[in-house]
C-alpha cells in the first residue's frame, strides 16, 4: 500500500478478478482521498460493478491489495460495513438483507 494510506479512504494496488477465461478487472491501481467524490465510468463489461463489489467486501479478488477505511474488505466486520455507504445499482434489495 502507499505511504499515504492513512490519508486515503480507498487504496487499491494491482486488483485483479477473473471469471473463468474472462478477465473482469486487470491490475487496477486506485487511490481515493478522504472526502473526495469519485466515480467509475466505462462500458458494460469493463469491471466497474466487480470492482465496487470487491471494495464493499461482497466479492473476493484473485490478486492485489485493497484497503477501504483502513481495512481489507475481505476481512470487514459488521462495524466496518456500517461505516461504508452503499447505494445499490437497482431498486431490488439484495437477498442477504433482512428486516433484522
Amino acid at each position: 500500500m502507499t505511504t499515504q494510506a492513512n490519508e486515503l479512504a480507498v487504496d487499491v494496488r494491482g486488483l485483479r478478478k477473473r471469471y473463468g477465461d474472462v478477465t473482469a478487472v486487470d491490475g487496477i491501481d486506485l487511490g481515493i482521498g478522504r472526502g473526495e467524490v469519485f466515480g467509475l465510468l466505462g462500458p458494460n463489461g469493463a469491471g466497474k460493478s466487480t470492482t465496487v463489489e470487491i471494495l464493499q467486501g461482497h466479492r473476493g479478488r484473485d490478486a492485489g491489495e485493497v484497503s477501504v477505511l483502513g481495512t481489507d474488505p475481505a476481512n470487514g466486520t459488521r462495524a466496518w460495513r456500517s461505516r461504508v455507504g452503499i447505494v445499490w445499482q437497482d431498486e431490488s434489495a439484495p437477498a442477504e438483507l433482512t428486516v433484522r
